[in-house]
């Protein structure tokens, strides 16, 4: 029997904590030259042991930032693929299918399913990584990426940004 779990995903910040949790200054200056400057969203993420974000990939640049906790993280290059109006159903992650949106893989990249999902079998190596307390990712547009907690209790927040 798999045990339900509370996951606060992708909220905005809220007011009481967006001034302890600064945005970088290359979010939202363009002088820096890292994309327009132009800051999209501020999001939090809060949630036990176990708590997983499936593979997908976010359309902006995307800034991960580790509070609490540990999270493993499988980034995927970006392919050909990724766009709403590309039949997936041939590509190796099978995005937008079984429901998911267009973004969102229907494999699970952990366990997967070769007889449902046989092209996963040609995807790209994922590079892994780690985040802890104080780590930033950078995570640049369109780069596949799923991410599982798997310390007691997570805290990470993101900006998304043009």
């Amino acid at each position: 029997q798999q045990e339900e779990v509370a996951y606060l995903a992708q909220n905005e910040l809220f007011a009481e904590v967006r001034n302890d949790i600064p945005t970088p200054h290359f979010c939202s200056d363009g002088s820096f030259n890292v994309g327009e400057g132009k800051l999209y969203h501020s999001m939090l993420w809060l949630g036990p042991r176990g708590t997983v974000s499936p593979l997908h990939y976010d359309p902006l640049d995307n800034l991960l930032m580790q509070i609490v906790g540990n999270k493993r993280v499988l980034l995927y290059p970006p392919d050909k693929g990724n766009g709403r109006d590309n039949n997936n159903s041939g590509s190796w992650h099978y995005a937008g299918l079984n429901g998911n949106q267009y973004n969102t893989s229907a494999v699970d990249v952990e366990h997967p399913d070769y007889e449902e999902h046989p092209n996963f079998q040609s995807a790209p190596t994922p590079y892994e990584c780690e985040i802890g307390p104080g780590d930033l990712l950078f995570i640049p547009s369109k780069w596949w990426h799923h991410v599982r907690s798997f310390s007691k209790w997570s805290a990470s927040a993101n900006v998304w940004w043009r």
